[in-house]
């Protein structure tokens, strides 16, 4: 019971049931689905069934007991309804069709259900994106929140994840959006890259504290950062016309460092507002064009030992989505926006200067190869303050004998005690040395007298404790030879057939053998004059699995412990 309170605070009944229940503080999630949306009538688009299926992918990381963060992105290709315009972007065409995408972050809680399906429920932020169907017409985007809930059925290490949500998006009026996820999900256990972990088998976590004196990341440890940020845009940047001047920026960043705490999965964003830096501004072009950028990288930490406090150098890689906002101008695309995918890469370093404070200084290179009329690369330098918040140390064990199993913070883990002597050698039974003097088998001999009325055995049906006629007439044949003998001490011995648990049939043979007794004593033997054991299934008679042998189980013995005078008396025929 104790290692059992031990393991329930340390872990707050972790799931992994294959993914199906909460995993281990710093498990990476990575998942890829399909995706149903039934987009809000303001949009009108067409949301036929067949007409909004999209695909996308998750990547999230568990930070505590069946808390994670996840972040997913989908892309949709829809249409308009017939004979009407997509109302998110004046250049679409009637009837035309329309890129949707979404980008969600959310904040997850895994309910552990043991060994069922784990249910799942997050919110979060959601950035919805519209354009017609070429890359250079304007598009529309806005922000809201995000609901979701579902569950996971794991099976191999793969999980099926099945997802409802909602996003709601308040602006111009107010939008619900609703969808539908199925796809499925890994948890890969990142200990073993880059030469693995010192961890080696099942890992029992020490109760969480969040804010305690922390030298290096731990798994599950979250950072959380702001930071300001410098960007030199590449000339293509933005549209033709509208470029945004180089300058500085402000964003936010959200990491967990994985089971090796060497590997980080982070997300960071960032917005830059700027003027126009066009080498030439066409009439009516904007004034202003805004910048920002989501991206999801997998960081690597190398340790370095820098004025007494471990530090890292990090280098990471992943997906960036950047984004130009158009303002101020009088002509297309005036007060809209246009985003580009591609690669982002990172090398920077994680300066320690307090207990889980650092200073977090980056160069970034976003690469974005789709981007019209030419690929853009956009450079950017970033400054600011990370918090190493939470992550779980490995639970340090007892190391006595027996006790390798629980926490050595357990007020269990003592020494034990010094062994006892060995006791003397038990006594053997004075009638038959083969075998102890307190086996109920050691009796005296009984005089050469047929016995088979007393010590003939009775029968039971399948699972049932009741007396048969066919054992009342076998009890009644007893009851003489027990009146003749008043001082004879009976054990009856209750059995069972092989079905049913060691535990049910050990009752059943003890109801039985009470059945037997409370018979005898209603037809007026004593009942001090029995002894009653059960054997359930221990003591078969016959080992064949049929109902012929289990019949020949099912039975009640009858041992005579003691006559109660130098012989047998034989009742009268």
């Amino acid at each position: 019971m104790l290692r059992r309170s031990w393991t329930v605070c340390a872990m707050t009944a972790l799931l992994l049931s294959g993914t199906a229940a909460a995993q281990s503080p710093g498990t990476l999630l990575v998942g890829g689905f399909g995706q149903w949306t039934r987009f809000d009538s303001n949009w009108n688009l067409d949301t036929g069934f067949g007409n909004s299926i999209g695909y996308g992918g998750r990547l999230g990381a568990f930070f505590a007991p069946n808390w994670n963060v996840e972040a997913d992105g989908v892309y949709t290709p829809a249409q308009s309804v017939a004979g009407s315009r997509f109302l998110g972007s004046a250049s679409n065409a009637p009837s035309g069709d329309v890129k949707a995408s979404a980008f969600t972050a959310r904040l997850m809680y895994s309910f552990p259900l043991g060994n069922v399906p784990s249910i799942h429920v997050g919110a979060g932020g959601v950035l919805e994106n519209f354009r017609g169907s070429t890359d250079a017409g304007a598009g529309t985007y806005q922000f809201g929140v995000n609901g979701l809930a579902g569950f996971n059925l794991g099976f191999g290490g793969v999980a099926l994840r099945i997802d409802g949500l909602v996003n709601y998006l308040p602006s111009d009026g107010g939008k619900f959006d609703f969808g539908a996820q199925a796809g499925l999900q890994l948890a890969p256990d990142l200990r073993n890259l880059m030469g693995g972990s010192t961890m080696t088998g099942p890992v029992m976590w020490a109760p969480y504290v969040w804010w305690d004196e922390m030298d290096a990341p731990l798994p599950g440890t979250v950072e959380l950062g702001g930071f300001a940020q410098w960007t030199w845009f590449d000339d293509n940047a933005g549209i033709a016309g509208n470029v945004p001047k180089d300058g500085l920026g402000y964003g936010g960043r959200l990491g967990v460092f994985l089971s090796d705490p060497r590997w980080e999965l982070e997300g960071d964003g960032y917005y830059s507002p700027h003027d126009n830096d066009a080498e030439v501004i066409p009439p009516g072009a904007a004034t202003d064009v805004n910048a920002h950028a989501f991206a999801a990288r997998l960081n690597y930490n190398f340790p370095i030992r820098l004025l007494g406090r471990q530090s890292q150098f990090i280098l990471g890689a992943g997906g960036v989505r950047t984004s130009y906002k158009f303002k101020g101008g009088t002509v297309p695309p005036e007060d809209s926006y246009t985003y580009n995918f591609g690669a982002s890469g990172l090398a920077g370093v994680r300066l320690a200067v307090a207990n889980r404070t650092a200073l977090r200084i980056d160069g970034v290179i976003d690469y974005m190869p789709n981007h019209k009329p030419d690929a853009n690369m956009n450079l950017s330098v970033r400054g600011g303050l990370s918090f190493l918040i939470g992550g779980a140390r490995p639970e340090v064990m007892c190391t006595y004998a027996g006790l390798e199993s629980i926490p050595a913070s357990s007020p269990n883990c003592v020494a034990p005690p010094p062994p006892p002597p060995p006791p003397p050698p038990p006594a053997t039974c004075q009638y038959n040395s083969a075998i102890l003097a307190t086996d109920p088998a050691c009796v005296p001999p009984l005089a050469l007298v047929d016995t088979t009325k007393i010590t003939g055995p009775i029968y039971f049906d399948f699972d049932k404790s009741t007396i048969r006629p066919d054992a009342a007439a076998t009890l009644d044949a007893k009851l003489p030879w027990l009146q003749a003998n008043p001082g004879m001490r009976i054990r009856i011995e209750g059995n069972a057939d092989e079905r049913g648990s060691d535990e049910y049939n050990l009752a059943l043979g003890q109801r039985r053998a009470a059945s037997a007794k409370r018979y005898l004593v209603d037809h007026g033997i004593a009942a001090d004059r029995f002894d009653l054991v059960s054997y359930g299934e221990e003591r078969p008679v016959c080992t064949e699995h049929n109902e012929a042998c289990w019949q020949q189980n099912r039975r009640d013995d009858f041992r005579i412990v003691t006559i109660g005078s130098d012989r047998i008396v034989i009742p009268p025929q």
